[in-house]
């Protein structure tokens, strides 16, 4: 017998599932109410960070489209990433400074801990993305140039990224206070360093010297208290560019083919060269050198430098006890035009023209630290992320 369709029943079954369904959505909001007002207390009132970190991923996770907490959960999230990863790059900004030998492999895990974190907080105006991508170039500069650290294009990447980020950095309202707390000391150090570093790589990897001239004279502008323009290692840079030149002139006199030559045109014009390229660069950038080398950690630059002042100087002037007083001509202003050196007249007759020496080739610089030992970076509650303001408690359920 075939069963006639009843809309009685039919509208029965209906109501049942409505009901049910209308049950279980009612479960749910229960349930997301329970979790609000647990993820509430735990980052509000308790303020336990681990544990508000857990749950507002879970939040994230589970109500995303629901919860009207989502973007609090969200920046509870970032600061906590943020916080985390500047904890992990202070911890290896001390290790590499504080705790001595410093070494690559310590200069690794600050690259690879700094990495991290701008990673997590890539913002460039944020203060303590400048400390730490600074630092990281800063760094990388002092080990380099101190040479226990040999990959000069990881170094340049940080140090012209830095570069950069400081140059076009600004200060917010809401940020002025670590900007200047942070950053400013930095600007000048970055400048004059950076420059420094560009300067002594293409000098190490034999690239265009004019260039590297150019960074160290950049370098030499800026006016800092021991940076720049009172820094010996700009000068000894620029020193061994122009013994390399004077070098050269010497390979050309030298392979002439006799004395007739030497005494004749062609031995007068490289000879002139010679005398041009001592008088108006390289000893004036000798005396520089020792002018500014007086504290004992440059103590190794200063002993690098005197030999060859005291060789050429005597080669050219003769004039032993005015050497000196030559060399205070930079004490006050090294960066000052060159002072014309006492030269004696040219004796064409006199062949012997000084063998070039720089003292050791590879002279350990010790370059200005990044940081004051106790250095410490803008850490904050909210690691940076700026932080929503706090919402109301969810006191009961829909």
């Amino acid at each position: 017998m075939k069963k006639k369709f009843s809309p009685l029943i039919a509208l029965a079954l209906l109501a049942g599932c409505v009901t049910l369904s209308t049950l279980r959505a009612s479960a749910q909001d229960e349930k997301q109410d329970a979790f609000e007002r647990d993820w509430y207390n735990t980052c509000y009132e308790k303020k336990d960070v681990e544990k508000c970190y857990q749950q507002s991923k879970e939040l994230v996770e589970k109500y995303s489209t629901k919860s009207t907490y989502v973007e609090n959960a969200k920046v509870k999230i970032k600061a906590y990433d943020i916080n985390k990863a500047l904890e992990k790059f202070q911890a290896a900004f001390d290790a590499y400074y504080k705790q001595p030998p410093q070494d690559a492999a310590k200069l690794e895990a600050l690259f690879a801990a700094g990495d991290g974190y701008l990673q997590v907080e890539p913002d460039q105006q944020n203060p303590t993305h400048l400390f730490a991508l600074g630092h990281m170039a800063l760094a990388g500069h002092q080990a380099s140039l101190g040479r226990i650290y040999d990959k000069l294009d990881k170094v340049k990447d940080y140090v012209e990224r830095a570069m950069k980020a400081f140059e076009s950095a600004q200060a917010s309202e809401k940020t002025k206070k670590d900007f200047d707390l942070y950053v400013v000391p930095l600007k000048d150090l970055m400048q004059a360093n950076g420059n420094q570093f560009l300067g002594f790589r293409l000098i190490e990897t034999k690239g265009d010297q004019n260039q590297a001239i150019d960074y160290l004279t950049k370098a030499i502008q800026v006016k800092g208290n021991d940076v720049g323009w009172k820094d010996p290692i700009n000068y000894w840079l620029r020193s061994i560019i122009y013994n390399n030149q004077y070098t050269d002139l010497r390979k050309q006199y030298d392979s002439l083919p006799d004395d007739a030559a030497k005494t004749g045109d062609a031995g007068k014009e490289i000879l002139k060269k010679v005398n041009d390229l001592l008088d108006a660069k390289l000893i004036p950038e000798y005396a520089r050198v020792l002018a500014t080398a007086t504290k004992p950690e440059a103590k190794n630059v200063y002993d690098s430098a005197k030999q060859p002042f005291d060789q050429l100087w005597e080669y050219r002037t003769g004039a032993k006890d005015k050497a000196a007083d030559y060399i205070k001509n930079y004490a006050d202003d090294p960066a000052a035009a060159s002072v014309p050196i006492p030269a004696k007249p040219v004796d064409q007759s006199n062949l012997n023209i000084p063998v070039p020496t720089t003292g050791p080739a590879n002279v350990k610089l010790q370059a200005k630290p990044a940081a004051a030992p106790g250095g410490k970076a803008a850490a904050t509650s909210n690691g940076g992320a700026k932080s929503k303001a706090k919402p109301k408690s969810k006191k009961r359920g829909r």
